[in-house]
């Protein structure tokens, strides 16, 4: 199976997590709507989770600009 989020091959049907990207993977079985949306990483919960979203995406644009 592929990965949703970088299209890395799994063999476990119970995987959880990519072991190459590390972000969630939805079992086909579950109850699931797809969306046309990229799935959040466990990263991007956090940061919305504690506010710090936009801090994060300005410091990683700066560092792209260096």
């Amino acid at each position: 199976m592929k990965c949703p989020n970088c299209n890395g091959n799994y063999f476990d049907k119970d995987q959880k997590i990519c072991e190459y990207c590390g972000s969630d993977l939805i079992n086909e079985t579950q109850n699931h709507t797809e969306t046309m949306t990229e799935p959040k990483t466990k990263l991007d919960s956090f940061l919305d989770d504690l506010g710090l979203k936009n801090i994060y995406k300005k410091i990683k644009k700066s560092l792209r600009d260096l």
